[in-house]
């Protein structure tokens, strides 16, 4: 298949193309040279030494202009054919280097503009992506980097992780900066069957109530806000307590209470208080749980 714009497609043969390059850029002055000497000499003709000229000499003189510029351009591509396929093919195959060499860092840097542009999170906010959970410290165009925190206590662990922006093309980002302040605290308490399972629940229920009292208003405040942030409805305010059986037919009572992420261990743990006190004063005891005679 020809290149375009080959001598032989002007028929062009190819001893011109092959002379040394002296002489081509010899030969190369010369042309040009004798276009725009044509060129000059046909607007003065067209002027024809008029102080104003008219728009048809306008229009005259722009088509010589334009004429004479791709007359040029032709002869430079006809002389120097070969010189200019190599260049192109030496241009092409290095470029394709560079794009594989550096795929990886094109796509951070397209990872980071689509952050960027989706505004997904900044700097300060709690994320999780492709298994690695933590606030954000730092964003660079190639990469991000996370305090991480655990995604169960929500509690820094002290270790910082850096990602690559590549990650944002393919992986979901889930923001958490909500849970900053205030989280949905879920904690189960697995017992073996027993009598008054409503009663304990409701108990519970009461426990968590009570515990959680200095802070109601504040989490309600917050709660709010995150609603009409958000503009959905959030589950069930105040603590709820929910009874689930397990496949060994175990009683599970599932707890969930909205509460400030640095109370949730001792909303945990009053709950806990609450069941092991109603227990013990309960005439039967567990299996296995009895005291020696």
């Amino acid at each position: 298949m020809e290149p375009f714009l080959s001598p032989e497609t002007f028929g062009v043969t190819a001893d011109l193309t092959a002379m040394p390059v002296n002489r081509k850029l010899l030969l190369t002055g010369i042309l040009i040279g004798a276009i725009f000497i044509g060129r000059f000499l046909l607007i003065l003709l067209v002027r024809r030494q008029r102080q104003i000229i008219s728009d048809r000499q306008r229009r005259a003189i722009l088509m010589i202009r334009n004429l004479a510029s791709f007359a040029a351009f032709a002869a430079i591509i006809l002389l120097w054919a070969n010189e200019l396929e190599a260049f192109v093919f030496s241009i092409a195959a290095f470029a394709v280097a560079i794009v594989i060499a550096s795929k990886e860092l094109l796509m951070c840097f397209s990872g980071g503009i689509m952050r960027s542009a989706s505004g997904s999170f900044t700097v300060g906010d709690w994320i999780e992506i492709g298994g690695h959970s933590g606030e954000v410290v730092d964003i660079t165009a190639t990469t991000t980097q996370l305090q991480e925190f655990d995604r169960v206590e929500f509690e820094h662990t002290g270790r910082i992780i850096s990602l690559p922006n590549s990650l944002f093309l393919s992986t979901a980002v889930i923001n958490h900066t909500f849970r900053k302040r205030y989280i949905f605290h879920e904690f189960v308490i697995t017992t073996e069957p027993h009598p008054g399972i409503d009663e304990l629940r409701l108990l519970l229920e009461a426990a968590l109530k009570e515990a959680s009292q200095p802070f109601e208003e504040v989490s309600q405040r917050y709660r709010g806000m995150l609603e009409h942030r958000s503009g959905i409805t959030l589950p069930v305010e105040g603590p709820e307590v929910r009874v689930r059986t397990t496949d060994l037919a175990k009683i599970r009572y599932e707890v969930r209470i909205f509460c400030p992420r640095d109370k949730a261990g001792k909303m945990e743990q009053a709950a806990i208080r609450a069941f092991l006190a109603w227990t013990d004063a309960q005439d039967w005891k567990f299996a296995g749980t009895q005291s020696s005679t």
